[in-house]
């Protein structure tokens, strides 16, 4: 009987551990994946204008991190997807609060395409 007990109080307390470590884990690898995942540029765009052979895409973001990666591949998304198009631009208009309206376009990128060559061509805002 005594050791019974101390059976079922060992098998709960591994058991205790065993959902612990899963939780962590699960936890810690969920972190790897979101990165993954933010690596990819995702069609996201707040708003898409076409102009004759031009086409002007807004981005909006919470954070300036990784604000060129955002832009150039944005840039490299539009020029594959219309490749008949001549000018691409994308503006990443920052947004650090949703209530009150304190949005800025922090940086433009531009390709153009002449002949065979592509040209990309980034501007910051500094004041933003």
């Amino acid at each position: 009987m005594k050791n019974a007990a101390i059976s079922l109080i060992l098998l709960a307390f591994l058991a205790l551990l065993s959902l612990g470590a899963t939780g962590s884990l699960v936890t810690g690898t969920s972190g790897v994946f979101n990165k993954v995942q933010g690596e990819v540029f995702q069609e996201t765009s707040s708003e898409v204008i076409l102009e004759d052979n031009k086409l002007f895409i807004s981005i909006n973001k919470k954070e300036k991190e990784n604000s060129e990666k955002a832009v150039i591949d944005c840039l490299n998304f539009y020029s594959a997807k219309y490749p008949e198009l001549t000018e691409y631009t994308c503006d990443l208009v920052v947004r650090t609060n949703i209530i009150i309206d304190n949005s800025c376009n922090y940086l433009t990128g531009v390709l153009v395409k002449k002949d065979s060559e592509e040209s990309i061509t980034l501007d910051y805002n500094s004041s933003c």
